[in-house]
C-alpha cells in the first residue's frame, strides 16, 4: 500500500538519514511496518551509489511478479525524474533506468527456479529484494547473491525489504526481523554482515499519517493482528493469520514428557481405559517429512496435568527439514526416514504404526509399489489418514487448539520439544484466494501431519511397549 508523499529527493526523515549513514559494507534489512518510506530510501541509496561510481554502478530490484513492480517503478520514475529531468532515460518495456552518468537500475521478476537463469552470468553491484515476505523460502533470495559482484573499488550490497506477514514471515523473523535495530550482526545463513532497520509510518513526516493509519486499519478489518503488525512493525505480534486467535503457548504448550503413560487397562477388573498412541506422518523428500508420536487421553492425569477425554498430545517429533529453510527437506529415502521413525519409537517404547497422507498409498508403477509399501517393508506401518477436506480438518484443529486448557473439553497440546511445529504452525498465513484455508505454499508440513492426527479414523489401539530384558 504505497503512501502519497510530498517528499522531495533532497529531503530525508531522521531514520532515513540514519540509514544512509550505515557503512556500504553492511547489507540492510529494511523491515518494520508499512509506510515509513522504504522504497524512497532505497532510491536514495541507489542515487548515491550511482553518483559515486558512474557506469560501474549496476543496480537490480526484484519482486516475485511483474505487476508487483509497477508501484516501485512508478516511485523510481518520479524520484529520478525530479533529480535528472529529461536527462534520465527510462525504458518501460525493459523496466530499466539509465542515469546520466551511465549507471543502470534494472527492475525484474523472480518467481520460481527457471526465472533465475536470466541472472546467471550477470553482475550487479547493488541488489534489492522488495516484498521479500512473498517468498515462502529464502532459496531464490539467497541465490541472487551469486550475481552480486563488481569491479575492484565498487562496494557491493544486498538489500532485503519486507513487512510482517506473508509466506516468508517465518524465515525473515528467524534471520533478520527480531534483531536489534541499528546493531551490526552476521547473518547465520549467508555469513553476510547485516544491519536491521525498523521503522513505521509514524517515522514518515512526509505523509498524512492519520489517514494512512486509517487506510491500513480498513485493509485489515478482519485481521486485527495483521493490522497491528503493519502499523507497529512488530514481527512478534503476527503469530499467524490462520491460527492467531486459537494458539496460546500457555494453554497449548506442554513440557516434554520423560516417558509415555504406563500400560493400563489390561486387567479385566481394571475399568481405567489406557492411553492410545499412534504416529501421524506427512511425507516429503524434497519437501520436509514430518512424523508425530501422538497420545490420546482416556480422561486422565499425566505429569501433573489432567487431559480431558479425547485430548491429543503431540509428544515427540521427527522432522527432516533443512536447517535454514522450513520448506525444504533433506532428500532422504523412505528407508532412511523409516530408520529415523523406528529410532523414535524405540526411544519411546511404542509401536511404529499410525496414519499418513493418503497420497503415499498411490501406486508408483515401479516394483517397489507405493511409498506406503516401502515404509511397511522397512518396519513402519501406516494406514490412510482419510484426511477428507483440508478446510474441515483445519476447523477441527482450530477447535481443539482453542479448547485446550478447559477441564471438560478435549484439546490439542504440543510438547515444547516439537520444535518444527512451534517454528512453523503459529505463523502460517491464510490463502489469500481462500481465507478459510492455509496457504499451501507456506511451510504447512507440520500442520498437515497434525491435521492427519486429529481427523484419522480411530481404532482400538493402546500402548504396547516392549520393555528391555
Amino acid at each position: 500500500m504505497p503512501a502519497a508523499t510530498d517528499q522531495r529527493p533532497d529531503q530525508l526523515s531522521p531514520w532515513q538519514a540514519q540509514a544512509m549513514s550505515v557503512p556500504e559494507s553492511m547489507d540492510l534489512f529494511l523491515g518494520g511496518g508499512r509506510g515509513p518510506g522504504k522504497t524512497y530510501t532505497l532510491a536514495a541509496m541507489f542515487l548515491r551509489h550511482a553518483e559515486q561510481h558512474g557506469p560501474r554502478a549496476r543496480c537490480l530490484v526484484v519482486r516475485k511478479s511483474f505487476p508487483g513492480l509497477q508501484d516501485i517503478e512508478a516511485e523510481f520514475l518520479e524520484y529520478f525524474t525530479a533529480v535528472y529531468g529529461s536527462a534520465l532515460r527510462h525504458d518501460g518495456q525493459k523496466h530499466r533506468f539509465t542515469l546520466p552518468g551511465g549507471a543502470t537500475i534494472q527492475l525484474d521478476q523472480l518467481e520460481r527456479e527457471p526465472d533465475f537463469q536470466k541472472y546467471q552470468g550477470k553482475s550487479f553491484s547493488h541488489i534489492a529484494v522488495d516484498e521479500s515476505g512473498q517468498y515462502a523460502s529464502p532459496v531464490l533470495v539467497d541465490r541472487l547473491r551469486s550475481s552480486l559482484r563488481a569491479p575492484v573499488g565498487v562496494p557491493v550490497r544486498f538489500f532485503i525489504l519486507a513487512n510482517p506477514g506473508g509466506q516468508g514471515h517465518h524465515w525473515l523473523v528467524r534471520r533478520y526481523a527480531q534483531r536489534a535495530s541499528w546493531k551490526p550482526y552476521v547473518c547465520p545463513a549467508t555469513g553476510a554482515d547485516f544491519v536491521t532497520i525498523s521503522a513505521t509510518y509514524r517515522d514518515n513526516e512526509f505523509i498524512d499519517r492519520d489517514k494512512y493509519a486509517k487506510n491500513l486499519m480498513a485493509a485489515c478489518a478482519t485481521d486485527p493482528e495483521l493490522a497491528k503488525a503493519w502499523l507497529d512493525g512488530d514481527w512478534s505480534v503476527l503469530r499467524g493469520a490462520y491460527f492467531s486467535n486459537v494458539i496460546d503457548e500457555h494453554r497449548n504448550m506442554v513440557e516434554p514428557w520423560p516417558k509415555l503413560p504406563p500400560r493400563r487397562g489390561y486387567d479385566p477388573y481394571d475399568d481405567v481405559e489406557p492411553w492410545h498412541t499412534y504416529l501421524a506422518h506427512d511425507f516429503g523428500s524434497a519437501a520436509p517429512s514430518v512424523t508425530y508420536l501422538c497420545a490420546e487421553s482416556p480422561g486422565a492425569e499425566w505429569e501433573g496435568f489432567f487431559y480431558p477425554r479425547g485430548s491429543i498430545v503431540l509428544v515427540a517429533e521427527e522432522a527432516t527439514v533443512h536447517p535454514d529453510d522450513d520448506n525444504q527437506g533433506l532428500g532422504l529415502t523412505v528407508p532412511d526416514q523409516a530408520s529415523r521413525i523406528l529410532s523414535m519409537c524405540k526411544r519411546w517404547e511404542c509401536d511404529p504404526r499410525g496414519v499418513a497422507d493418503d497420497a503415499i498409498f498411490n501406486k508408483t508403477g515401479s516394483q517397489s509399489g507405493s511409498i506406503g509399501d516401502e515404509f511397511r517393508r522397512a518396519g513402519v506401518s501406516f494406514s490412510r489418514a482419510k484426511k477428507g477436506a483440508r478446510i474441515s480438518g483445519w476447523q477441527v484443529m482450530r477447535r481443539l487448539l482453542s479448547d485446550a486448557g478447559q477441564p471438560d473439553k478435549p484439546g490439542l497440546y504440543i510438547s515444547r520439544s516439537c520444535r518444527y511445529w512451534w517454528q512453523t504452525v503459529p505463523s502460517l498465513p491464510r490463502d489469500h484466494r481462500n481465507p478459510e484455508d492455509v496457504d499451501s505454499t507456506a511451510p504447512d508440513h507440520a500442520a498437515d501431519a497434525c491435521r492427519y492426527a486429529l481427523t484419522r479414523e480411530k481404532w482400538a489401539t493402546s500402548i504396547k511397549v516392549q520393555f528391555p530384558n
